[in-house]
C-alpha cells in the first residue's frame, strides 16, 4: 500500500508538471478529483494487465511488452513454483532459446540457432548488472548454476544487444538479479550423494536510506549414474584396434561442486557489490571423447570474482548520471585430467594427463547519462573503458618421454600465447522518442575501439506501436559484433585447436517483428526474425588427436542466414493455476 501511495503521488506530480504548473507554487491542479480518478483508472489497468517491468532494453524501467526489442522476464518465485532449480534450467522456458551440454559438461545457451562452439560464447551474461563474460572463451559458465532460490528475476534479450552492452551481446543478453528483500534459509539432500543449501538475507534501515543483502549457496554432488557407450578408442586407426585400452562402456564422471555468494550494500545513491561464483565438475564423457576411469571428483572449474562501486548523481528530476568502476577476475583450472590412457602404439606408454590454470583480470570504469528533459525523448548516453589482461598461466602434462611424470610446460610449449591484453574504449547513444502516446521510436549507435581488433560501429532502430488496448506491434533492426576470444586467437601447441591471430570479428544483422496480444489472464506473442551472419568464426574440423593434425579457427567465407518464428502463449486457468506454451522453429542456409 505504501508503494501504491507513492506511485499515486508521483503520478499526480508528473501530471502537474506536464500541465505547466510551477513546482514552487506547491498547489494542486483545480481538477484534482478528476485527475485522481484518471490515475486510479490507470493503476487499475496496470494491475489488471499484470505488467512486468524491465530495465534491460533501455536502462530505464519500462513495461517489458512495450520495451524496444524482444524481451522476456522470468520471475524467481514463478520459476520455483514450476520446479525449476537453476538459471540454466530456467532459460529453456524462453521462446527461441535452447540449451545443450557438450562432452566435458560445458553448458551452452543457443538463441535462434546461434550458439557458441568449443571455448566460445555468443551471449552477454550479467549478474546484478555486472558482466561475467571472460575473454578466454566469452562463456561465463558458472552463473548458469545459480539456484533460482537466490533469484529475483532473469531478464533476457533475444537478438543483438551490442548498442548498450557491447562485446559478446551478439545472440542475446541475460541479466540475473539476486534477491534484495526478505530472508530465507534452505537445505536439501537427494540421491547420488547430492546435498545443497543456501540463504538469502537482507536488512533495511529506511531512516538512513541504507540496505544490505547477502546471498549464499552451495552444492556438492557425486553425479548421477550415467553410463556411456563406446568411445573414440573403438574407432579403427591405421589398421589398429585400440578398444582394449578403453574404459568404455562405463560410468561418466558428473561430480559437481558449486559455490555462490553475492553481497550488496546501498547507502543513499552509493552502492557497493561483491560477487563470487564457482562451478566445479567432472569430465563427463572425456576431454577428447575418450572415457576416463570412473571417478567422483571435480576436474574442471570456472571461478568468477567481482567487485563494483556505483554512484548515482542526480542533477535534476530529469537528468542523472550513473558512474561505476569495478574489477573482475576469472580463473579456469584443469586438475589432473585424462587425455589418453596408456597406449604404447601412440607414444603414450604411461598415458596422457593434463593439469593447468589460467587467470585473467579486468579493470573497468564508465558513466551513463539519462536525460528525460527534452519533451518526449528519453536519452541514454554512455562511455566505458575496459582492460583485460592474462595473469597467472601454468600448465603441466605427461609427455611420451616423461615416464608418466607431469612436466611443466614452458612458454614455447604452453597451450596458449601468454601476456596478452585487450583494451576497449566504448561510447554509445540511444534515444527513445514517443512520437505519440501509443507509438515510440528508438534509435541507438555504439562505437568500440579495440587495441587488438578492428574498431566497430553498431546501430539499432526499433519501433513499438500500441495498436489498441490489447494489441501491440514491434519491429526492430539491429547489428552486433562478437570479437574473437583469446582461445580463438592465441591457442597453440596442442592437437585439439590452433588459434588464428588474423581472425575478424563476427558480425550479425537482425530483422525482427513481434505481435503481442494481452489482457487479464491471457497473453500471446508471435515473433518473426531473420538474421544475417558474416565472418562467422568456425570451429576447426575436428583435429585428429592421434595424427597430431592442427586445423585452426577461420572466418566463414559466405554469409549465413537464420530465419524463424517464435510463439508463446500464456493462459490463467484459475488464480493459482496457469498454462503456458512456447514453440520455436528456425533454419540456417548459406
Amino acid at each position: 500500500m505504501k508503494y501504491y501511495r507513492f506511485f499515486k503521488m508521483f503520478a499526480v506530480l508528473a501530471m502537474a508538471a506536464c500541465l505547466g504548473f510551477s513546482a514552487a507554487a506547491q498547489e494542486m491542479p483545480e481538477s484534482e478529483e478528476s485527475a485522481d480518478r484518471a490515475i486510479d483508472e490507470e493503476l487499475k489497468w496496470i494491475h489488471a494487465e499484470a505488467v512486468v517491468f524491465t530495465e534491460i532494453a533501455t536502462k530505464t524501467k519500462i513495461d517489458a511488452d512495450l520495451a524496444p526489442g524482444m524481451v522476456t522476464v522470468l520471475k524467481g518465485k514463478d520459476l520455483e513454483s514450476k520446479g525449476v532449480r537453476t538459471v540454466f534450467e530456467a532459460l529453456s522456458l524462453v521462446p527461441g532459446v535452447t540449451t545443450s551440454i557438450n562432452s566435458v559438461g560445458d553448458e551452452y545457451v543457443i538463441v535462434r540457432g546461434i550458439g557458441g562452439s568449443f571455448f566460445s560464447g555468443n551471449m552477454k551474461l550479467m549478474l546484478d548488472g555486472v558482466a561475467v563474460n571472460d575473454v578466454l572463451s566469452a562463456s561465463g559458465f558458472a552463473v548458469y548454476h545459480i539456484p533460482v532460490a537466490q533469484i529475483e528475476k532473469i531478464e533476457i534479450i533475444r537478438g543483438p544487444g551490442s548498442v548498450i552492452y557491447g562485446d559478446y551481446a551478439y545472440a542475446g543478453v541475460i541479466d540475473i538479479s539476486t534477491r534484495k528483500t526478505g530472508s530465507q534459509i534452505y537445505a536439501g539432500y537427494s540421491d547420488y550423494g547430492s546435498y545443497s543449501g543456501g540463504a538469502a538475507l537482507s536488512c533495511a534501515v529506511p531512516d538512513k536510506n541504507f540496505n544490505i543483502s547477502l546471498n549464499v549457496s552451495g552444492l556438492n554432488s557425486d553425479g548421477a549414474d550415467v553410463y556411456a557407450g563406446k568411445d573414440r578408442l573403438y574407432e579403427p586407426f591405421a589398421g589398429f584396434d585400440f578398444s582394449s585400452f578403453s574404459q568404455a562402456p562405463g560410468k561418466t564422471n558428473e561430480a559437481k561442486k558449486d559455490r555462490f555468494a553475492a553481497l550488496s550494500l546501498k547507502y543513499k545513491d552509493f552502492s557497493l557489490s561483491g560477487q563470487y561464483v564457482s562451478n566445479g565438475r567432472g569430465d563427463y564423457f572425456g576431454l577428447i571423447h575418450v572415457l576416463a576411469p570412473p571417478e567422483e571428483r571435480t576436474e574442471i572449474s570456472h571461478e568468477h570474482k567481482a567487485v563494483e562501486a556505483k554512484q548515482i548523481v542526480t542533477f535534476s528530476e530529469n537528468f542523472k548520471a550513473d558512474m561505476k568502476a569495478g574489477m573482475h577476475v576469472y580463473e579456469y583450472e584443469m586438475d589432473y585430467m585424462l587425455g589418453l590412457p596408456p597406449v604404447d602404439l601412440l607414444g603414450f606408454p604411461s598415458g596422457s594427463v593434463v593439469d593447468g590454470n589460467y587467470t585473467e583480470r579486468e579493470f573497468y570504469g564508465g558513466a551513463e547519462l539519462i536525460c528525460t528533459a527534452l519533451g518526449n525523448h528519453t536519452i541514454l548516453a554512455g562511455t566505458k573503458y575496459s582492460e583485460v589482461s592474462m595473469k597467472d598461466i601454468c600448465a603441466a602434462a605427461t609427455l611420451p618421454e616423461s615416464q608418466g611424470e607431469l612436466v611443466s610446460l614452458d612458454d614455447e610449449t604452453m597451450w596458449i600465447l601468454k601476456d596478452r591484453t585487450r583494451r576497449v574504449f566504448s561510447a554509445y547513444l540511444q534515444d527513445m522518442y514517443y512520437i505519440a502516446q501509443n507509438f515510440a521510436l528508438t534509435g541507438g549507435l555504439r562505437y568500440d575501439d579495440y587495441n587488438d581488433m578492428e574498431n566497430c560501429l553498431t546501430p539499432r532502430v526499433s519501433a513499438v506501436w500500441r495498436l489498441a488496448e490489447h494489441h501491440i506491434l514491434k519491429a526492430q533492426y539491429s547489428e552486433s559484433v562478437r570479437p574473437p576470444t583469446f582461445t580463438e586467437l592465441y591457442s597453440k601447441g596442442n592437437s585439439f585447436i590452433k588459434g588464428n591471430p588474423n581472425l575478424d570479428s563476427e558480425k550479425i544483422r537482425s530483422y525482427e517483428t513481434e505481435y503481442i496480444y494481452r489482457k487479464p489472464g491471457t497473453g500471446a506473442r508471435i515473433t518473426l526474425f531473420c538474421s544475417e551472419l558474416e565472418d562467422k568464426i568456425l570451429y576447426p574440423v575436428y583435429a585428429d588427436t592421434f595424427s597430431g593434425e592442427n586445423i585452426g579457427y577461420r572466418n566463414a567465407d559466405s554469409t549465413m542466414k537464420s530465419k524463424g518464428v517464435e510463439i508463446e502463449v500464456e493462459q490463467e486457468l484459475r488464480k493459482d493455476l496457469q498454462a503456458s506454451l512456447n514453440f520455436s522453429i528456425f533454419g540456417y542456409r548459406r
